[in-house]
């Protein structure tokens, strides 16, 4: 038997087993598992394995007494160790035996990389989700509070009848908080709606502040139309207004005033307080980054993405006459 059909054979053997590989979706245990087939062909004595990883060990024993060729790895996320006994008599079988070795252990590497990454995005994918429900969920008890207090408040039927008056202005933007919530929980999808549609921005600017008692300045008219993602824009301004809202808390007199206007290509709304300014406009939008004792720092993080999602940009600058947010939306 020639060296170069050898080598060709063990070539193709090769080829068939990076297929194999990519068919089996890169399973390191798949590949284990259809291992032995191939190492036949190459005519390998015997051969062992040693994975961990996922917290599960896969095992099998090289019995064979005759002299090996191994290849070991190991980091705090897996090990990986295999072991393989060449079959063939040349001089050059040792060579050709440890490109094999290379490749399968190549593979295995590579295969165990791709699978560990896969878990750690899915992982921050369900954190960041829980960490997104948690914010929500966080600004619905927050509401209620305010209800409870509102409540203790009220003693005769006037003060009944304002207090109804509010919580049906408070409503509609309650209910898409509400609903973004349960769109997060049953969807691994991006949940903001695909299609825009035409809405009415200071109108749910007005509904947001609603919810918070936060009187809004604006020469928009009412009436004025945009075209844009109805819950993606609801997020942006309900954020906004509630980072306002904590403002408002420990700055008292401040105000807060929105405006609507249209380019050629695009539509801008500009949030602009009295308060104090920003102290670093593009680390408040960095994600777990926040300047309030108790936030959770993803707010406008997630708003910045839902901006992006909607072919749009949000931006803060500092300016003469106060902070500002500025959204701006492709048409």
């Amino acid at each position: 038997m020639s060296v170069k059909f050898v080598t060709n054979r063990y070539l193709g053997i090769i080829s068939q087993l990076i297929k194999m590989n990519e068919v089996d979706g890169f399973d390191p245990v798949m590949l284990l598992r259809h291992l032995e087939p191939f190492l036949k062909k190459a005519g390998i004595k015997d051969f062992g394995y040693y994975l961990f990883y996922h917290n599960v060990e896969y095992v099998r024993r090289n019995v064979s007494q005759k002299k090996s060729i191994t290849k070991f790895v190991h980091t705090a996320e897996y090990t990986v160790y295999i072991d393989i006994v060449p079959g063939l008599r040349l001089i050059e079988s040792d060579f050709i035996t440890k490109v094999l070795v290379e490749v399968i252990f190549l593979l295995l590497k590579a295969d165990v990389n791709i699978q560990t990454t896969a878990a750690q995005k899915a992982f921050r994918k369900s954190v960041e989700l829980q960490t997104f429900i948690n914010h929500d969920v966080k600004n619905l008890i927050q509401f209620v509070n305010v209800l409870e207090f509102n409540l203790k408040q009220v003693d005769d039927d006037a003060g009944y009848r304002r207090l109804v008056r509010y919580m049906q202005k408070s409503l509609p933007g309650l209910k898409v908080r509400a609903d973004k919530i349960l769109s997060a929980l049953n969807s691994t999808q991006p949940e903001m709606d695909s299609v825009p549609e035409k809405l009415m921005p200071m109108i749910m600017v007005t509904d947001a502040a609603g919810i918070y008692g936060v009187n809004i300045h604006s020469d928009t008219p009412a009436d004025m139309v945009i075209t844009a993602r109805k819950r993606g824009l609801a997020v942006i301004i309900e954020n906004i207004i509630k980072n306002f809202y904590d403002k408002s808390i420990s700055e008292r007199g401040i105000s807060l005033f929105v405006d609507v206007s249209e380019e050629d290509s695009s539509y801008t709304m500009r949030f602009r307080d009295s308060g104090s300014p920003i102290s670093d406009c593009e680390k408040i939008f960095e994600p777990f980054f926040s300047g309030k004792v108790n936030g959770l720092g993803i707010g406008l993080f997630h708003c910045r993405n839902v901006a992006a999602g909607m072919g749009g940009k949000l931006t803060a600058e500092n300016t003469g006459e106060g902070p500002v947010f500025l959204l701006v939306i492709n048409k």
